[in-house]
């Protein structure tokens, strides 16, 4: 009977529980078209995505510090920038030469500019002015020197002599190489510039007196009226013209040579006056009366201290002269 009742029982219990089994899957099938609108969960999610605009506004933050940088990159720009500045106005000398000297004509004024010491020893034969420095040769039997003088102090930087027999006279420079002439002895001596050093010479027939480079050609004087072209590595002479003025009246005694652009300056012995010649006619074309430019005149008291000696200076188009043992060199502009 017991055994009755429990089968009973567990037939009950197995209706039971085959009956909840169903029960929550047709739930579970019937809520799943119910749930469906709960997934506006994720669809809430993505409306609360927009967050994602919100990343750009702080985006902005990061991108003011790149926008800081460039203002302070200048900063570091501006010093190469300067250096090319400070370069190229150290190049002003090289981007702008020299220009050419004018063609002087007619008759010429002066006007002194500056004084500069000169050795009253030096009786002055040629005179001539390259980079910084003033060369000049003097003259008498013993006494002729070649040298490198300072400019403005007129101190001696390197002096060198003649032979004791030579009496020296004009000086030209050839490349780096100054020729230096003598009076009566037929030759002309060859030093390099910068040392005086001797390295040759030359030999000619005439007496020497100035002498000057064009460029192209030696012109040298002789005391006359005659210019003579000479080879500038040969010393051979090349041709020669007689000097006169306007008029066709010869100018005699020519002197200490200065070749400037394509003119050619003389001093003329005994006088004061200086002639500026075209080399191609021998006409004078222009002329300066120097009178009055040193007081007392140093002829006064020995009649050998006569004016002789001019350098031009292609830097300042200023002209360098003096006289033999005058006791300053005078630094001129001619107009």
């Amino acid at each position: 009977m017991k055994i009755a009742i429990w089968l009973l029982a567990a037939v009950a219990l197995f209706a039971a529980c085959s009956s909840d089994t169903p029960t929550p899957a047709a739930t579970s099938a019937t809520t799943a078209p119910v749930e469906t609108p709960v997934s506006p969960a994720p669809t809430a999610v993505a409306t609360t995505a927009p967050p994602t605009p919100q990343a750009p506004t702080p985006a902005p933050e990061p991108t003011a510090p790149p926008t800081a940088n460039p203002t302070t990159s200048p900063e570091p720009t501006a010093p190469p920038t300067a250096a090319p500045t400070a370069t190229s106005s150290g190049a002003q000398p090289t981007a702008f030469p020299e220009p050419p000297p004018p063609a002087w004509s007619g008759t010429l004024t002066y006007q002194v500019v500056a004084t500069h010491p000169h050795d009253t020893s030096s009786f002055t034969q040629g005179l001539l002015w390259f980079d910084g420095q003033l060369y000049e040769s003097t003259g008498l039997r013993g006494q002729s020197v070649l040298r490198i003088i300072e400019l403005p102090t007129g101190r001696v930087l390197r002096e060198t002599a003649a032979d004791p027999q030579h009496f020296g006279e004009g000086l030209a420079l050839v490349d780096d190489q100054l020729i230096w002439l003598t009076w009566q002895a037929g030759t002309a001596g060859v030093y390099r510039r910068d040392t005086l050093e001797q390295t040759g010479s030359f030999a000619y027939a005439s007496e020497g007196w100035g002498l000057c480079h064009d460029g192209d050609r030696l012109v040298m004087s002789d005391g006359s009226d005659t210019l003579t072209f000479r080879h500038p590595e040969t010393f051979e002479a090349l041709g020669s013209v007689a000097v006169t003025r306007a008029d066709g009246n010869p100018v005699n005694r020519l002197n200490e040579l200065e070749c400037v652009g394509d003119q050619v300056w003389a001093n003329v012995w005994l006088t004061d006056r200086i002639v500026i010649i075209d080399p191609d006619t021998g006409t004078v074309v222009a002329e300066a009366d120097m009178a009055g430019i040193i007081s007392p005149h140093p002829a006064l008291t020995d009649s050998d201290s006569v004016l002789n000696g001019i350098a031009y200076r292609p830097d300042t188009g200023t002209f360098l002269i003096t006289g033999k043992r005058w006791p300053t060199i005078f630094e001129v502009r001619f107009e």
